[in-house]
């Protein structure tokens, strides 16, 4: 096996165990985040089973999506080091949003099935969901709310990795990177993006859910236009409150999540400084070998 293929092998693992392992665990804190998001159901004291669901689509779904943004950041990061370096602000902004572009087509059908299922009154099962969508509005009902994800989570996965990699770097020429240092980038990230990206998000799931029973019933004319969804939110909570709503649950989810999720991709495959120089020097062996 060789060396690419096998540094694609490990990569891919690395992000599977990640991308699984964060999802089974903080599922129940990301239907909590929903349920506030869209204020379908201000009692978070629920059924135990009513907290996982959506978690067969989550993990279905997540596992390649997050997989294709892990592996497209760190490609296209690796494609741009000899034009613009691995440490520059330009090489973090550009892989963020290749990233996030490449992953994109994934994690909206992915969001609209788990939230669908989060914010039903009903038991329904994934299989159930995925066909009252299609056969009410299609296939672009797995895509409601596409081009608004762009909008929230472009400049969220650009905010995300610019404040990660420069975090780790600054941690990095103070000492050995381990599973402390990873923990604290990842967390200074995830507050960053997700303070700066968090009306946009709210705004985004309930267009995402704007055509559901429960939306309907509540918000009928949140179908009309991703505007209107953001209007009756400032109107329902208030410019300032709608600014942060349901900021506190989303880190209480997306934090500890985003923290072992990064753990265990660089614990599994660091993308270090010391890393890179050992991957680049097997690469010019490699070369020098080959021209003998």
């Amino acid at each position: 096996m060789s060396d690419s293929v096998l540094l694609t092998v490990c990569l891919r693992a690395s992000f599977l165990a990640g991308a699984v392992g964060s999802k089974i665990v903080f599922h129940p804190l990301d239907t909590i985040r929903t349920l506030q998001q869209t204020s379908t159901n201000f009692n978070y004291i629920l059924p135990l089973h009513r907290y996982w669901r959506g978690l067969g689509a989550s993990v279905a779904l997540t596992t390649p999506a997050f997989t294709t943004y892990m592996v497209s950041y760190r490609q296209c990061k690796r494609f741009l080091t000899p034009y613009i370096g691995d440490d520059s602000m330009a090489n973090y902004v550009i892989s963020g949003a290749v990233a996030e572009l490449a992953s994109s087509f994934i994690w909206t059908p992915m969001e609209v099935i788990k939230g669908r299922m989060q914010i039903s009154s009903k038991n329904i099962s994934t299989l159930q969901i995925i066909k009252r969508i299609y056969a009410t509005e299609g296939l672009r009902g797995f895509f409601r709310g596409y081009v608004m994800g762009i909008v929230v989570f472009l400049p969220h996965s650009v905010v995300w990795w610019v404040t990660y990699e420069k975090t780790k770097a600054w941690m990095e020429k103070r000492g050995e990177l381990g599973l402390k240092e990873y923990a604290v980038s990842s967390a200074a990230a995830t507050c960053t993006a997700s303070v700066a990206s968090n009306f946009l998000d709210v705004v985004k799931t309930r267009q995402q859910l704007a055509v559901s029973d429960e939306i309907r019933g509540m918000r009928p004319d949140d179908q009309k236009s991703v505007f209107q969804v953001g209007k009756n939110l400032i109107k329902e909570v208030g410019l300032g409150r709608a600014l942060f709503k349901g900021l506190h649950i989303r880190l209480l989810h997306s934090l500890p999540s985003s923290v072992l999720s990064m753990i265990i991709v660089e614990t599994l495959n660091p993308d270090t400084k010391k890393s890179r120089e050992k991957h680049h020097g097997e690469q010019r062996q490699s070369f020098e070998a080959a021209d003998v």
